[in-house]
């Protein structure tokens, strides 16, 4: 019905604000950029239990590109997480106005290993799977708005959910936009050193 709840949240409708009064000082808010991509307000948590499943839960806002610029440049705490990640924290006035964002989108990095049987036993068959880095799988479930980032090697897994009417734009478009810059990078001649 154009609704998703998951984690306890509601997509449409789930702040910042929301997910804090949830699970408190255990959820982070900060500002992240990852390797290649611009900066975006993320809230986290370490620990999220559920079901018998540990794992970090990271939650994706609609924080605006200004606020979040103006917000980074106020910032008096910065840090590098490590080599592809930095992180921003957020002064108070300022993390007062980031909790009115509205939640777009959850992911979860299970702490255990898993393989393609429970994956499948767990969601079915995916609809489409693309090849992504290394041995990572990226196996899309467009009608439940679910992309799961599945590293055939270390049993690592990365489920990513958005409403199913923003899974093209949200997952599938930047998965299939990785693949096409892979693949032209593999197929690409290699330069010789010049002489």
């Amino acid at each position: 019905h154009g609704e998703l709840r998951a984690f306890g949240l509601l997509l449409p409708g789930s702040t910042l604000a929301d997910a804090v009064q949830r699970w408190g000082d255990d959820l982070q808010v900060a500002l992240i950029a990852s390797r290649g991509q611009p900066v975006a307000l993320e809230a986290y948590t370490e620990r999220w239990s559920g079901g018998g499943i540990t794992g970090k839960l990271v939650l994706a806002t609609d924080a605006q590109s200004a606020a979040v610029t103006r917000w980074q440049e106020r910032s008096t705490r910065h840090e590098r997480i490590d080599a592809d990640a930095q992180r921003w924290g957020l002064r108070p006035e300022d993390r007062d106005d980031a909790l009115r964002s509205r939640i777009v989108g959850l992911s979860f990095l299970p702490s255990s290993k898993v393989d393609a049987a429970t994956l499948q036993a767990r969601f079915g068959a995916p609809v489409e799977v693309v090849v992504g880095e290394g041995r990572t799988r990226h196996w899309l479930y467009p009608d439940r708005g679910l992309a799961i980032a599945w590293d055939e090697a270390s049993g690592k897994a990365v489920l990513q959910v958005v409403l199913a009417t923003e899974f093209e734009s949200r997952l599938r478009a930047p998965v299939l936009a990785a693949a096409a810059a892979l693949q032209a990078s593999a197929a690409a001649p290699a330069v010789a050193p010049p002489r």
